[in-house]
């Protein structure tokens, strides 16, 4: 299950130019702005309630500004429909569904609003969100253009149903681990010489949003919590990206991996031993096995070698922007103050399943309750702090369409060694961020 709904390839600069050469950009302007705000939210029905109660509430109060709302219209994909929106400045508001890959891309097309210059932005944002994660949001020239709102922590789930019926009782700790339970968990049931079951099953499409599931977030497990670059400089020339490739190739290689794509969800249908997901997929489970998903739990990621201390995941979060459009900044920090309240954050727990960006998450009160009847949650919220996001970069999506490249070319298919693809990787990712380091120094000249 894709998450993030960001999926459009192209950075924003040439989403730009191709829109103005097709003639689309400048041919109306946006009608005269009724004293209203305009919220755009997900389009996932669970979202889309929250969305609902929150402006309901918010507009029960005749002394506020009116918000509407609406899931973000129809299109390929939302981050699409977004640049579309900015370059034809018929952006709302508020939208609470940005990916933080490409704030970038936005703060660079002056598209969005600085929300550290609000008075109380840092007291709201240091009151709600751990000091461990705050500097991931925080843009190179220092400014805040998005609200941290909720993360969805990419975990290990296993079915303890097949992990029992093959008499396996301890979860992976490492590779070594993961790929030594493969022979008891992987089986070709009729005889046809196929498996029938897998240990895992990663996306084989070469799309950039997928290595997220797979590559990205065990490089981030396996590099405790280390991003692809550090201090600017790309660093994927290491041993823990060959390490995360050769696991991949090796499970690939013997099959434990399926190279095929599914129809159906195979984890639901007790063929697959282990998943890569976010919280969303136990009310998926609850949902569509509800006699069954009591045999579901969630464990950390397999690491090249065992360690100490937390293990990281990439935290797939989801924030929330001020479009630089707005004719009333001021009333939308007001509601999206409002959104991010302690009150909403319960609100969106209860509706979603989704993780408020809170550090007082498992220690306030006004949470507990909810943890109590959600267990597996607990292990969510205590994976939070330990996740990563991504660099900053306007390129982000190139550089994950390099990474898919070699990572599809190395292990999936296994017609490129290691060592080269990984060689590739620095090389090519390292030119990209080169140009946007000239590109940012000509533009402060």
């Amino acid at each position: 299950m894709p998450h993030p709904d960001s999926r459009s390839a192209l950075p924003l600069i040439r989403w730009i130019s191709l829109l103005a050469g097709l003639g689309l950009v400048l041919s109306c302007r946006p009608p005269d702005r009724a004293y209203q705000l305009t919220y755009w939210c997900a389009t996932n029905p669970f979202e889309v309630e929250f969305a609902r109660q929150i402006v309901d509430e918010w507009n029960a109060d005749t002394t506020r500004i009116p918000v509407i709302f609406q899931p973000v219209p129809g299109g390929q994909s939302s981050e699409e429909v977004i640049i579309a929106a900015i370059v034809g400045k018929t952006t709302p508001d508020i939208y609470s569904n940005i990916w933080p890959g490409v704030i970038e891309q936005y703060r660079d097309a002056g598209a969005v609003l600085d929300l550290s210059q609000f008075a109380d932005f840092d007291s709201v944002l240091t009151s709600r969100v751990p000091a461990s994660l705050r500097d991931g949001f925080r843009s190179p020239d220092g400014g805040y253009y998005q609200m941290p709102w909720k993360a969805n922590p990419l975990m290990l789930y296993y079915n303890g149903k097949l992990l029992a019926e093959a008499g396996v009782d301890t979860l992976p700790v490492t590779y070594a681990d993961f790929i030594a339970l493969a022979p008891r968990l992987v089986q070709d049931f009729n005889g046809d010489g196929h498996f029938d079951t897998w240990m895992l099953d990663p996306n084989i499409l070469p799309k950039w949003w997928e290595r997220f599931f797979d590559f990205y977030t065990f490089l981030i497990a396996a590099t405790d919590g280390e991003t692809l670059m550090q201090d600017g400089v790309v660093n994927l020339d290491r041993p823990e990206t060959r390490q995360v490739l050769n696991f991949f190739r090796e499970n690939y290689a013997a099959g434990y991996f399926p190279r095929s794509l599914f129809q159906e969800e195979i984890f639901l249908l007790d063929k697959l031993a282990f998943k890569v997901s976010g919280p969303w997929l136990m009310r998926h489970l609850q949902r569509y096995r509800p006699d069954d998903y009591q045999h579901y739990g969630v464990t950390n990621l397999p690491r090249p070698t065992a360690g100490e201390g937390p293990v990281h995941s990439y935290g797939d979060p989801k924030n929330i922007v001020i479009f630089s459009t707005t004719p009333y900044p001021a009333e939308a920090w007001e509601f999206v103050k409002f959104m991010t309240s302690k009150a909403n954050d319960r609100r969106l727990l209860d509706i979603t399943d989704q993780l408020p960006v809170r550090k007082d998450l498992q220690s306030d009160p006004a949470f507990s309750s909810y943890f109590a009847e959600r267990p597996i949650m607990r292990q969510f919220a205590d994976q939070l702090p330990y996740t990563s996001g991504t660099d900053h970069s306007i390129y982000l999506q190139e550089i994950f369409d390099i990474l898919s490249q070699e990572y599809d070319a190395a292990s999936v298919y296994a017609a490129r060694p290691v060592d080269e693809a990984v060689a590739n990787m620095q090389r090519r990712i390292s030119k990209l961020v080169a140009r946007e380091h000239i590109r940012s120094a000509e533009a402060q000249d």
